[in-house]
C-alpha cells in the first residue's frame, strides 16, 4: 500500500509495535499535543489560578508547574518512542499484563472518559447559550452535547492520521485568534483590574504549581499513546516541549488575564460579549474538537487492552469510550472539575514514579533490556501504593513530587533486593 493510502485508512496499529516506516515527524506530533492543551477547561485552570492569588503569581506558578510537565511528558514519551508502543504497553514491566490491565488502563479509560465528560459539556452548554442568546434559537444542552460528542467522535475513531490533519488546521487559526481575542478585550475592559488582587488568598503558590502538574497528570500518564509515532528521542523531547509547553502557559496566561479584565476566562464568550459571537463559536468548537479527539483515541486504546480486545477493534472501543464521556456530560461530570483534577494527580503521578522507575533505572534505558511480567507485578503496585499514601498523608513540601519519587525508589529497591517477576521467570519482550 502507497504512503498516501496508508495516510487515508483507518488506524489498525494499538497495542502492538508502531513500524519505522509509519512514525511521523515532531513537528505532525507538536501540533497534537497542542491542539490537546488549546481547549476551554485550560484557560479555565488560569482562571482559577487567578481568581486564587495575585496575577503573577498565578502565572509564575503555571509556568513552574508546565516546566516539571514537560519533563514529566518528555520522560515518559521517550518510553513510548523507544518501544513503539502505547502507555499501557509501557507498563508491562512495572505492573505486570494484569496490573497494566486492571490498574493503569482502568486509569486512564475513566480519565479520558471523564476529560471527554468535561469538554463536552463546556462545549454542549455554551453552544446552546450562544444560539439561545445571539441566534433566538433555543437548542437543549443535551442535544447540543450529544450532537458534537458524536462530531468530534468521528476523527477520533479514524485514528492517528484525522489527529495530524485536524490539529495542523485548527492550531495555528487558534493560536492567531485567542490572541487577537485577548487584545480586543484588553482594550475594551482596560488593563487596570490586572493589578488588583484577589480579597482572599485561597490558593498557595505551590498549591497553584500542583494544581497546575495535576491538570496534566492524564496527558503525562498517556504520553505514549502519541509518541509512540516518533522515530528518535530527540523527536520526542522537540514535540513535547514545543507543542505542549507554549499552548499551554499561553492558554492559564490568556485565561488568568479575561478572568481579570473581562471578569470571565472564557474567551468564547468574550467574543460574543464584544459583537463577533460567530468567530466564538468557531473557537469554541475547533478548541473542544481537538482536545476531546485525543481524550476518546487514548480512552479506545486503553479499552482495548482493559477488555483484552484484538487490535482491529479499537476504533469501536474509541466510539464506546465517546458515548461514555457524552453520557457522563449529561450527568453533569464537569460540575467536579476541580476536584477531579486533584484526585487524577493523586493517583496518577505515582504511577510514573514505577514506569519511569522500571524503564531508566532498572532496565538502564535501554528498549532491548525491556521485558514484561505476566499477572501481576506486586512489587509496582505495592509502590504506587506508597507513592500515594505519601502524597495523601505527607502535606508537606510538594506532596506530588515526594509521591514520585516515593514510588519509583522504592520500585528499585524492591527491584534490586527482591526481585522482579519477570527476572526470575525470564520475562518476555514486546514481540
Amino acid at each position: 500500500m502507497s504512503d498516501e493510502k496508508k495516510k487515508n485508512t483507518m488506524e489498525t496499529t494499538t497495542l502492538t509495535e508502531v513500524p519505522m516506516e509509519e512514525r511521523k515527524s515532531w513537528i505532525s506530533v507538536a501540533f497534537m499535543q497542542a491542539g490537546i492543551m488549546i481547549c476551554v477547561p485550560s484557560l479555565l485552570l488560569g482562571g482559577i489560578l487567578a481568581g486564587a492569588m495575585p496575577l503573577h503569581l498565578a502565572i509564575i506558578s503555571g509556568i513552574i508547574g508546565y516546566i516539571i510537565v514537560i519533563v514529566l511528558f518528555s520522560l515518559m514519551g521517550i518510553i513510548g518512542s523507544d518501544l513503539g508502543v502505547p502507555t499501557c504497553m509501557t507498563t508491562l514491566g512495572g505492573f505486570g499484563k494484569k496490573g497494566s490491565r486492571f490498574i493503569i488502563s482502568t486509569l486512564i479509560f475513566i480519565s479520558m472518559i471523564g476529560w471527554f465528560a468535561v469538554q463536552n459539556d463546556v462545549c454542549g452548554n455554551a453552544f446552546s447559550n450562544l444560539m439561545s442568546e445571539f441566534f433566538g434559537l433555543d437548542v437543549p444542552v443535551w442535544l447540543s452535547s450529544t450532537v458534537w460528542g458524536i462530531i468530534m467522535l468521528v476523527t477520533a475513531v479514524y485514528g492517528i492520521n484525522a489527529l495530524d490533519k485536524l490539529n495542523r488546521i485548527a492550531v495555528p487559526a487558534l493560536f492567531v485568534i485567542t490572541i487577537v481575542g485577548t487584545i480586543i478585550a484588553v482594550n475594551k475592559y482596560g488593563t487596570s483590574a490586572l493589578n488588583v488582587d484577589p480579597a482572599e488568598i485561597t490558593m498557595s503558590f505551590v498549591d497553584g504549581i500542583v494544581l497546575t502538574v495535576s491538570f496534566m497528570a492524564a496527558g503525562c500518564l498517556a504520553a505514549s499513546d502519541i509518541t509512540r509515532y516518533q522515530a528518535t528521542r530527540k523527536d520526542t523531547i522537540l514535540s513535547s516541549s514545543i507543542g505542549v509547553a507554549p499552548a499551554g502557559i499561553l492558554m492559564i496566561v490568556l485565561g488568568a488575564i479575561m478572568t481579570k479584565v473581562a471578569q470571565q476566562y472564557d474567551i468564547t464568550i468574550v467574543f460574543c460579549e464584544i459583537g463577533i459571537p460567530v468567530l466564538g463559536m468557531l473557537v469554541l468548537i475547533a478548541a473542544t474538537w481537538t482536545t476531546n479527539t485525543t481524550n476518546a483515541y487514548s480512552g479506545g486504546i486503553n479499552a482495548v487492552m482493559m477488555f483484552n480486545l484484538k487490535d482491529n477493534k479499537r476504533a469501536a472501543a474509541t466510539m464506546i469510550s465517546g458515548v461514555l464521556g457524552t453520557i457522563c456530560a449529561l450527568l453533569g461530570f464537569a460540575s467536579h472539575f476541580e476536584s477531579f483534577l486533584y484526585v487524577l494527580g493523586d493517583l496518577m503521578l505515582p504511577t510514573m514514579g514505577v514506569i519511569l522507575a522500571d524503564y531508566w533505572i532498572v532496565n538502564k534505558a535501554k528498549p532491548e533490556n525491556y521485558k514484561t511480567a505476566d499477572g501481576f507485578n506486586w512489587l509496582g503496585i505495592v509502590s504506587w501504593l506508597a507513592g500515594y499514601a505519601v502524597i495523601k498523608f505527607i502535606p508537606y513540601g510538594v506532596p506530588f513530587a515526594q509521591g514520585i519519587i516515593a514510588a519509583g525508589l522504592l520500585y528499585v529497591i524492591l527491584a534490586k533486593t527482591v526481585g522482579r517477576p519477570q527476572d526470575k521467570a525470564d520475562g518476555k519482550d514486546l514481540a
